[in-house]
């Protein structure tokens, strides 16, 4: 269960860490896909989520993560204050969830295959760069060098534990759907496999990377 939002408070106005440029735009990405009846309730859910959440906001990494995740849960549950069931309230919300920033990182992803010498090395690098810096402390993401390639290895996720919290494990499935975001983009100079992930009942969320020598 969430905290209430008291009557008369701006319910986006005191997040422990200030919402930035992005987090207004993964807002404006989900509450447009929301019949108007729904949109007060999808952005008090996102408040009262966020202000439950001050706790775990440490760091802006986690801070942006825990938006995403707030934002889907507020829309699944905006969807069912409109009248759907869990079924097909997750149906509508995984269209807004699987497309957060995809034509950002599809035009990202294209760029680097074009202007880089070694497209598999640049986004080693970028891999490596992530999991230092993108996600912060509630997730614990572990990086290794194989002999064709390297493995991003989660080996505790951060949406998990958030979905735990909210009564909401159900929508984990809906986060390793968006990696198809990403995985899909990849330059053709990568084969990619992905294992059975924590929410399909793996152990952890193994992402190997290996360089195609196909001619």
């Amino acid at each position: 269960m969430v905290a209430s939002i008291g009557p008369g408070r701006d319910p986006l106005a005191s997040p422990q860490i200030a919402l930035s440029a992005a987090d207004r735009l993964t807002l404006r990405h989900f509450r447009k896909t929301l019949p108007k009846s729904a949109s007060a309730s999808f952005t008090h859910s996102f408040a009262a989520i966020m202000d439950a959440e001050r706790p775990f906001a440490t760091d802006r990494a986690t801070h942006g993560h825990l938006v995403v995740g707030a934002c889907v849960v507020s829309a699944y549950r905006a969807w069912m204050t409109h009248g759907l069931d869990p079924v097909a309230a997750k149906a509508r919300t995984r269209e807004p969830t699987i497309t957060i920033g995809k034509r950002t990182i599809a035009s990202m992803m294209r760029l680097t295959a074009f202007f880089s010498k070694d497209a598999f090395e640049s986004v080693r690098a970028y891999t490596q760069h992530r999991t230092d810096t993108a996600f912060g402390p509630s997730f614990d993401i572990h990086y290794a060098d194989m002999e064709d390639g390297f493995v991003s290895e989660v080996t505790r996720c951060g949406y998990q534990s958030f979905l735990r919290r909210h009564d909401a494990l159900d929508l984990l499935d809906l986060f390793c759907e968006w990696d198809r975001t990403w995985i899909d983009a990849l330059p053709k100079a990568i084969r990619f496999h992905r294992p059975p992930t924590i929410a399909q009942g793996g152990a952890s969320c193994r992402f190997e990377f290996r360089r195609d020598e196909t001619p």
